[in-house]
């Protein structure tokens, strides 16, 4: 998660900026799954596997054995598949936006991207955790009910509906 700061796990209240809003931003933040492997790593681990793969299936070949060059080969490209299909699922992008009259909450996702507009007034924001450190943060209003940061560690979900239960107290103190 992103909100201002160059850090990756910080949670940023921004007062006074302006936004896709509109109106001055109470609380800004944007939520990010965290990518393990960067490009380069994506990279390195491909060639590295693919050197020993081809190594190892050299080998077999000049014993006889050509079909494990080939199953080497396919295994190079199901780990290829694997993360890459890994990366696309992590491409997942929320960000929660409170100015005094409205809370939006957009979130953009390889399939598209998808945007709620929420009254602060009657915002309800819970924090669903399970034992083995699963959960969400649900925010909730008029039965309507919206799930965001699943792909936060437990800290950081508490730390984004900590603030954002801050900021909606704030802003109720401001009015």
């Amino acid at each position: 998660m992103t909100g201002g700061g160059n850090e990756r796990n910080e949670v940023s209240n921004v007062t006074g900026h302006s936004s896709t809003v509109g109106a001055p931003l109470h609380f800004d933040v944007v939520l990010e799954a965290h990518r393990a492997l960067s490009r380069s790593g994506f990279v390195t681990v491909i060639v590295i596997v693919g050197a020993i793969s081809l190594a190892i299936g050299i080998f077999f070949l000049a014993k006889g054995a050509w079909p494990v060059f080939g199953f080497l080969g396919l295994d190079i490209f199901l780990l290829w598949l694997a993360i890459k299909l890994n990366a696309r699922a992590l491409k997942i992008v929320e960000r929660i936006q409170l100015s005094a009259d409205k809370v939006i909450v957009t979130r953009e996702t390889p399939r598209g991207a998808e945007s709620w507009s929420f009254n602060p007034y009657w915002l309800n924001v819970a924090l669903q955790e399970t034992s083995r450190g699963r959960g969400e943060i649900r925010l909730s209003s008029h039965g309507f009910s919206l799930s965001l940061g699943a792909f936060l560690m437990p800290r950081e979900r508490r730390e984004v509906a900590d603030a954002l239960k801050q900021a909606l107290a704030d802003l109720g103190q401001i009015r």
